[in-house]
């Protein structure tokens, strides 16, 4: 996309040139999953998938950081566990919750997405530069490590109070 194609509202906007970057990305990502063992994933399965970072998280976790109820989480989970990619179990000492526990083909799949990154990045870097990219990297690192350091600062204070 040139610039002159470049909607206006985008331009000079932080918030509105990353949300239009995801929605590319995780377009592109839709792409690729088209030719994989994945392609009947939805956008909300992937986000899940994502959103677990590799970690076992529980369904509140899951809740609270994609913004979704819990029911939500709850339908999409039971989408992944049809797929194998996915089993619950309980938490202990927790009737509520149980854990998203990724499984041996949900660790297959985290290596076909990491593949698909690597070729998103590359995209990325063949159109801006490796250099502008690495540069993007280190700066979209850096105002989230500030933030989160004055977060913790921030709870850190109210503690002590």
């Amino acid at each position: 996309m040139d610039n002159s194609k470049l909607n206006s509202q985008l331009r000079g906007s932080l918030k509105a040139l990353l949300r239009a970057s995801l929605e590319w990305l995780e377009a592109e990502q839709l792409k690729l999953l088209q030719d994989s063992p994945y392609s009947a994933a939805s956008n909300a399965e992937v986000k899940l998938f994502a959103a677990l970072r590799g970690k076992n998280r529980s369904i509140s976790e899951l809740s609270r950081y994609l913004g979704v109820s819990r029911q939500a989480v709850h339908q999409t989970v039971h989408k992944l566990i049809e797929k194998g990619v996915v089993r619950l179990e309980p938490i202990a000492n927790n009737k509520r919750d149980k854990s998203v526990v990724i499984t041996e083909a949900g660790n297959e799949a985290r290596r076909v997405t990491a593949e698909h990154f690597r070729t998103i990045e590359k995209t990325v870097a063949d159109n801006i530069g490796r250099e502008n990219l690495d540069l993007l990297l280190q700066l979209l690192e850096q105002n989230l490590l500030k933030e989160q350091a004055k977060q913790d600062n921030s709870e850190s204070s109210a503690k002590r109070e």
